[in-house]
């Protein structure tokens, strides 16, 4: 093959194609080349004399001396940035040590300008920080924890004992179980007596009523039923069952010496006995803090009750221990230890506590 069919295969022509492309457009004759020649000759002296001008030569470097004021004027403009720089900074740092109002998002920016220059700062206000502040700053002392806990002591400790004693409707039909005690080796059967709750200082008169107001005050390590004698404690219990109609026990048994029960919707308390007796105070606002740590704290106060016709005067003296609940963060009564003195002074000692490691 040869090279004119190369270039032919290369294009994909065949030779009649190519044949006949040539005879309708025949190459030029040689004084027509010569003649094209001559003028592309003739356009590039054309061209050569037009840049001829322009063209020119520059050969060695020239040294060039800056004046010395100049020099001296940038590091002082320089200087100028830094400080500016500089200053800004230390006035934002000023102004972000003092207090700030709230805002709603967790980040805000601040932009100072100084001179040409602007700088950003960026503070975000950590959520846990801002929590942990929040609950330190909230925290109690021990004297403001003593006067919030117990001022309205006498308010709210006399519904939860194995009695409540508080206002019931003893007007209104009551509730009758037996309950078999288990004290000392001993089985004795007794009777529980409910009647319906209405003391006023109770405003939600139901379980979760109840709750809220023993939860407010006491820790979760607090027995109202503490006593030496551990068969005892077994006995009682504050929040008993809810009950209808329908379901109330068949043999007319509880389990438990509730303190409260639920029947048909409505709160029922334990009274073994017709009356109401209250009357306890202060004696003064005097209170007395003592075996102060971080968790915890003692705390003494005495009080008084003036007597009725059934119930002789007495007075003595309460001493609480506080501990600090972390579940709560806040502080909580843990123990209770009531000493009681009569008019023919004699003494007697309630205890209500749990053991404290």
């Amino acid at each position: 093959m040869n090279k004119k069919d190369e270039m032919f295969n290369e294009f994909d022509i065949d030779l009649e194609t190519a044949n006949r492309i040539a005879k309708e457009y025949p190459s030029l004759s040689d004084s027509a080349r010569e003649r094209m020649f001559n003028m592309t000759k003739e356009k590039m002296n054309i061209s050569n004399y037009t840049d001829e001008g322009n063209n020119n030569s520059v050969y060695g470097v020239e040294r060039y001396n800056r004046p010395r004021w100049i020099k001296f004027a940038s590091m002082a403009a320089t200087f100028a940035i830094i400080a500016g720089g500089i200053g800004g900074g230390g006035y934002l740092l000023r102004n972000m040590k003092k207090p700030v109002p709230a805002v709603s998002s967790s980040s805000e920016t601040e932009v100072t300008t100084t001179s040409s220059v602007t700088t950003n700062v960026t503070t975000t206000t950590a959520v846990a920080e801002t929590t942990t502040a929040t609950t330190e700053s909230k925290r109690l002392t021990p004297e403001e924890a003593a006067h919030k806990l117990t001022d309205s002591y006498w308010d709210y400790e006399c519904f939860f004992d194995s009695v409540a004693h508080t206002k019931a409707d003893y007007d209104a039909e009551s509730l009758k179980f037996n309950y078999t005690m288990q004290y000392a080796g001993y089985t004795p059967d007794i009777e529980l007596i409910y009647y319906k709750t209405i003391d006023e200082r109770l405003t939600e008169k139901t379980m979760d009523g109840l709750k809220k107001i023993y939860n407010t005050y006491f820790s979760k390590n607090y027995d109202p039923f503490y006593s030496v004698n551990a068969e005892y404690t077994n006995n009682n219990e504050l929040f008993g069952p809810s009950f209808t109609a329908d379901t109330l026990p068949a043999n007319g048994k509880l389990d438990r010496a509730y303190t409260y029960i639920m029947y048909e919707g409505e709160l029922y308390q334990y009274c073994p006995g017709k009356g109401y007796f209250g009357g306890y105070y202060w004696t003064d606002e005097q209170i007395d803090i003592s075996d102060v740590t971080e968790g915890s704290f003692t705390l003494n106060r005495k009080f008084k009750n003036d007597g009725n016709e059934v119930y002789e005067p007495s007075k003595g003296e309460v001493t609480f221990r506080i501990a600090f609940d972390e579940d709560a963060q806040d502080w909580r009564i843990e123990q209770k230890d009531v000493e009681y003195e009569y008019q023919d002074n004699s003494t007697t000692t309630e205890t209500n506590s749990t053991s404290i490691e």
